[in-house]
């Protein structure tokens, strides 16, 4: 199914429901491989699961950040640096449908002829690092005579092997420089990737280096330029989409996570106890308190969803975003290292999925912006 205008939002959750198992059967072959799950991204091509059309207020439709959240939680259940690839694509599909990169035609063009392309943002830089902390990129655009060239080196290019359009920040060589979005094909000549991701966590997410080398583009592939004093006015539908999607991943590993304990006190039975380990009021204590997170995770994230679809101030949805990353997305190792203490020698167990999920978990505190900073902002604002 691809982009159906009648493809309704119960029908997207549950075809993320349906899919959700055979992800998980998976899951554990790619990271240990570390090989893209190609045929992940072809099951939800094929689900309708990559062209959901965004609602914005001009065009509404069923697909909401709320519905997206579930749609991103279930599928990481089932494997998480799959759904790693969805959030990227999801959180640059939401600002393309909120024209912050681009006119109406270029819009139609992506949801029309490009529905269900892969697309991710490409921002930090081996020497730069996250952009979040400002700085120039050192990827340069230059001027031609026929458009652009494009040279430079991006970090964390989650999902490279899948994607067909890569959106890369840059600064033009221009006096005064500007700074802005580039549209390329990854099929263009002079795109090189660097496999080097080899990280503890998310290892199917393939989150590779890319170099440009005298990447030549058309004029219209540079899709927003400003100066670095001056950028552009809006509600960096971008990065609210993204805390608010990578919210709904960590949950939904730390809710995989306590699936799988839950089944494993059921079915443990020690001998000097005779009885299963979930009859334990100790085990029944923990296991409350972490299903006590899970419901106000679950809280927390529909308030901001609900407030960004209602496009409340952009201050409060800063504030909420940062209460999602320090609360949902950075708290999930946690979680999940409570589970593995509780587990034992099972939850560290390459048989069992608990060590598995937990080193996706750490990935969550890498995820821009970081805590540090998040607090930095808070104190001068409660300070000021």
């Amino acid at each position: 199914m691809s982009a159906d205008l009648h493809y309704t939002a119960r029908d997207a959750i549950d075809a993320a429901t349906h899919l959700q198992a055979r992800l998980a059967t998976r899951a554990a072959h790619h990271d240990r491989t570390g090989i893209f799950a190609q045929e992940n991204i072809d099951d939800l091509r094929r689900a309708g699961l990559l062209s959901l059309r965004i609602s914005t207020p001009e065009r509404p439709t069923p697909f909401t950040l709320g519905v997206v959240q579930d749609i991103v939680g279930r599928i990481a259940q089932g494997d998480a640096s799959t759904a790693l690839v969805m959030v990227n694509h999801y959180m640059v599909r939401a600002a393309i449908a909120h024209h912050e990169f681009g006119s109406g035609d270029f819009v139609r063009w992506m949801e029309e002829e490009q529905h269900d392309r892969l697309i991710n943002i490409l921002l930090a830089e081996p020497d730069l690092g996250s952009a979040s902390r400002g700085g120039l990129p050192g990827t340069v655009a230059t001027r031609t005579t026929t458009g652009w060239m494009l040279d430079g080196r991006k970090a964390y290019v989650t999902g490279i092997p899948g994607l067909s359009w890569l959106l890369v920040r840059a600064r033009t060589d221009e006096d005064p420089v500007r700074v802005g979005t580039f549209m390329v094909p990854t099929i263009a000549k002079g795109v090189h990737v660097i496999e080097n991701w080899d990280h503890i966590g998310m290892r199917a997410s393939n989150s590779h280096e890319v170099v440009f080398t005298q990447v030549v583009l058309p004029p219209d592939a540079a899709l927003a330029l400003y100066t670095p004093d001056a950028p552009p006015a809006g509600r960096n539908t971008l990065m609210l989409w993204n805390t608010g999607l990578l919210g709904a991943l960590y949950n939904g590993i730390v809710t995989s996570a306590l699936a799988w304990f839950g089944e494993f006190l059921k079915k443990r039975v020690p001998s000097n106890l005779g009885v299963p380990l979930s009859t334990l009021p100790a085990m029944r204590d923990a296991v409350g308190g972490f299903a006590i997170t899970l419901h106000m995770n679950a809280m927390l994230l529909r308030l901001y969803a609900t407030d960004v679809t209602a496009a409340c101030p952009l201050p409060e949805l800063n504030a909420h975003a940062a209460v999602i990353k320090s609360r949902v997305v950075d708290a999930a190792v946690d979680v999940t290292s409570a589970l593995l203490g509780l587990a034992g020698n099972a939850g560290l167990s390459a048989h069992n999925p608990l060590e598995r999920v937990h080193r996706d978990a750490l990935c969550g505190r890498i995820h821009a912006p970081h805590d540090e900073l998040l607090r930095r902002i808070a104190g001068q604002q409660a300070l000021s």
